[in-house]
């Protein structure tokens, strides 16, 4: 048997420092289990950036992150949102 198929939909959509951590443990297992996940940070696919993307909320993304890398994207939100925003 080979593994169950894994939907990204289960992932609350980040909207804010009040769900960042749900968010963030939810899409690094799930990350992981897909084996999009290394060294603390998420591989760079453009699977892994849609996985990113397409859980926060729209009003969140920047657009500059069109041309950013996935470490990028994850420690801007990790910045902007996470328990030690500046």
């Amino acid at each position: 048997m080979g593994h169950p198929e894994l939907d990204f939909r289960a992932i609350p959509r980040l909207y804010g420092s009040q769900n960042y951590w749900q968010w963030r443990v939810l899409l690094k297992s799930y990350l992981e289990a897909n084996d999009l996940w290394k060294h603390n940070e998420p591989k760079e696919s453009p699977h892994t950036k849609f996985i990113i993307l397409a859980t926060v909320e729209g009003d969140k993304i920047e657009p500059a992150y069109d041309d950013q890398t996935c470490s990028y994207i994850f420690q801007n939100l990790e910045t902007r949102f996470g328990p030690f925003r500046g």
